[in-house]
């Protein structure tokens, strides 16, 4: 009915009202979006202690070390820096090797705010100055340990949150029984 109480046009029968035609129009946009933004993020995968990760859109390609146990890539700005790496712990176990290098980042100035452990790794992260480092420890083969560890700029926190979740969804260990 319009306004005035008549009846308006009609729409033939099959035919989607225009908001429908708008949210799938919109929903289909999104869905071809996806996996486009998914693609720029690049996989890295460390042969010597079998683990990888995602490496985020605009980073450097991991500059490997020359011992083959991990790398270093770094935003297009310079300002964020992720290490990944593998090693094989010293201080006997993945929790003490994790509590060793916090204590470490502790020593350097890292007021450590969050910590955890439990059978599928380790995490922490802090903060020191206007600096904000996260870092994660997931047990590789051979009781190998692999980590990742991310520092940028505190005023970029809730930029980097998403990309925080992607790196822990996507550092996963290899299957150790094929060795």
């Amino acid at each position: 009915m319009t306004s005035n109480g008549a009846s308006g046009p009609r729409r033939p029968a099959g035919i989607p009202p225009a908001g429908l035609l708008k949210a799938g129009l919109l929903a289909l946009l999104t869905a071809l979006a996806l996996p486009a933004a998914a693609s720029d993020w690049q996989r890295y995968g460390n042969a010597r202690f079998q683990y990888w990760i995602d490496i985020p859109p605009g980073f450097s390609k991991v500059e490997e070390a020359d011992n083959g146990d991990g790398g270093v890539s770094a935003s297009p700005d310079g300002a964020a820096e992720l290490r990944v790496w593998g090693s094989y712990p010293t201080a006997g176990s993945l929790a003490a090797e994790a509590r060793e290098r916090q204590a470490f980042d502790q020593r350097d100035g890292w007021s450590i705010s969050y910590q955890t452990q439990n059978k599928s790794g380790a995490v922490w992260s802090g903060a020191k100055g206007n600096r904000i480092v996260y870092a994660r420890a997931i047990p590789g083969c051979d009781k190998a340990v692999a980590y990742f560890r991310l520092e940028y700029d505190r005023k970029r926190q809730k930029a980097f949150d998403p990309v925080i979740s992607r790196l822990v969804k996507s550092f996963r260990s290899g299957d150790c029984r094929a060795r």
